[in-house]
């Protein structure tokens, strides 16, 4: 199958978001004012490349640029933004048969590790598909190393007093003891991003860390996306003490930042009663699913509070490929791959 590459400009913005919103594995990162607004303050070029078949657009591809410590990088999505997946999406006909989907997926990424190879020049490649888009055979066939990654997604079908009992004793009564004690949770606007914003500092200076994540973007994302981002935030004595900026995107709402440990102790911890009461808001306004966003680590016994409410697990995957310059070997990792990957590492919610 011949796919035709060419870059998207903002008069294609309609069309790409088309595809992204009749994709089964288009996410809001992927529409294109979100990737402009990531391209901005990441200091990364964006490449929004798209695909079509005898004219038809079949399929879009984020790619992100930058060459650091003299090396080609190119990403989706890019560091400092706090998007754990982006990745290509293709729009499938509902009657395509299965080889024919086959054909078209590995033709387009064919044709866009070509772009990568050839105007990129890139020597060193990271890639997070969405989750839904569950297969990574073309990038194993294209030399990329892959890796699954994953994320818990409660179902909310049964409905919130299901949930709540199906919770462990304990924790159905440290969240009565939470209200209690005057704790509540309500939600807010700009001004609670900013607090939970705050309160993340705070969190990670304690720690030796710091935020990347600019409060800049995350103002901007706001004003870009006002019905989506939900922040929640948990109040003691008057004060904000705990929060959560969640996303929500079509009948899901995904746990996204936040959620930071108070500084002061309070007992039972307000983040239990916040999580519950994402889950009743869920509930209320007959939403479909809960995902806690890259909660469910593969250290073996990693436990999460969202895994009390018997969630499945949500398999997605990565994809790195790095040519000899960077050093894919032992020798050089130390060197030249090590600092590389510690930087793309470091997106503010690690």
């Amino acid at each position: 199958m011949n796919v035709e590459l060419y870059t998207a400009d903002r008069n294609d913005s309609g069309e790409w978001d088309r595809i992204v919103h009749e994709s089964s594995h288009g996410t809001i990162f992927h529409t294109r004012d979100w990737l402009d607004i990531a391209a901005a303050h990441s200091g990364f070029t964006l490449h929004p490349l798209m695909g079509s078949v005898n004219d038809e657009p079949v399929g879009l591809f984020p790619l992100f640029r930058k060459k650091i410590f003299g090396i080609n990088l190119v990403v989706s999505p890019p560091p400092h933004t706090a998007l754990l997946y982006l990745g290509p999406v293709v729009r499938f006909s509902a009657v395509q048969q299965q080889n024919k989907r086959e054909s078209l997926y590995v033709s387009f990424l064919d044709a866009v590790n070509d772009y990568i190879k050839r105007e990129l020049k890139a020597q060193y490649v990271q890639i997070f598909l969405p989750p839904q888009l569950s297969d990574p055979r073309p990038f194993t066939w294209s030399g990329y190393t892959v890796k699954p990654e994953y994320s818990y997604v409660t179902d909310l079908s049964n409905g919130a007093e299901h949930l709540f009992q199906s919770l462990p004793k304990k924790k159905r009564q440290d969240i009565n003891r939470a209200q209690k004690r005057g704790l509540t949770v309500e939600t807010g606007g700009k001004n609670e991003l900013e607090a939970v914003y705050n309160l993340m500092v705070d969190r990670y200076r304690e720690q030796g860390r710091r935020v990347r994540v600019p409060i800049d973007y995350l103002f901007e994302i706001y004003a870009a996306y006002p019905e989506n981002l939900k922040i929640f935030v948990a109040r003691y004595e008057g004060d904000i003490v705990t929060g959560l900026i969640d996303i929500l995107y079509e009948n899901t709402l995904f746990s996204w930042i936040g959620n930071p440990k108070p500084l002061k102790n309070i007992s039972p911890s307000p983040n239990d009663l916040l999580l519950w009461e994402e889950i009743q808001y869920c509930c209320e306004q007959g939403l479909t699913s809960y995902v806690t966003m890259g909660a469910a680590g593969d250290e073996r016994l990693h436990t999460y509070y969202s895994s009390k409410f018997n969630p499945h697990l949500d398999i997605r995957f990565s994809a790195k490929k790095c040519s000899s310059v960077v050093g894919c070997i032992e020798s050089a990792y130390a060197n030249v791959y090590k600092p590389v990957t510690s930087s793309l590492k470091r997106q503010g919610f690690s």
